[in-house]
């Protein structure tokens, strides 16, 4: 084999190791937690988004990729639920309430990560600004370089929010047609 060939290849094997190693290096620098923030304005009043976001028992019929939501024991006081999602991923959550504006649900990870999720509500003339932020803290270094480009964690909170939407287009379309709003 030719001199020029060996350093063709060597070069070659160089840049493929390089690209192959580029997505590890790149989720090192990466930080292992972070934050994911999602809000969205819900057009309806403010007690009926409370009402949804809290009647857990419902939620697998609004929401379109949560197959079923299981009440467990209590925790240190705390309202615990398991959630499973259509995917086969589950989470268990316990809730906290901070005032009648916040709420913080304590996530429990199948593999024992604690994360948390903040829900803000305002009424903003009629309507119901919602804001959702959750921790989260990843260890692997290719998972947060693939976060970059697909985050389950956005998609779930952007998901949740477009299904609660979705429920109060049509609870406002129920009431209006039962004539609840003085029609």
């Amino acid at each position: 084999m030719k001199t020029s060939s060996k350093k063709t290849l060597a070069i070659v094997l160089i840049a493929v190791a390089f690209v192959a190693l580029l997505p590890v290096i790149i989720g090192i620098c990466l930080p292992k937690e972070r934050q994911v923030m999602k809000g969205a304005v819900v057009d309806q009043m403010y007690f009926m988004v409370l009402g949804n976001i809290t009647n857990h028992w419902e939620e697998p019929s609004w929401r379109h990729n949560l197959d079923t939501m299981i009440q467990r024991e209590a925790i240190d006081g705390q309202d615990c639920w398991v959630e499973y999602y259509t995917n086969g991923d589950s989470i268990k959550m316990l809730t906290q309430t901070q005032s009648e504006f916040d709420y913080v649900r304590r996530i429990i990870m199948p593999d024992g990560r604690e994360l948390l999720r903040n829900i803000t509500l305002a009424d903003i003339d009629g309507k119901t600004a919602v804001r959702m932020i959750e921790e989260v803290s990843e260890g692997d270094p290719l998972k947060r370089f693939a976060a970059l480009f697909n985050d389950p964690v956005a998609d779930r909170l952007e998901q949740y929010l477009a299904d609660l939407k979705e429920k109060a287009i049509k609870q406002n379309e129920e009431m209006s047609e039962d004539g609840f709003f003085g029609f």
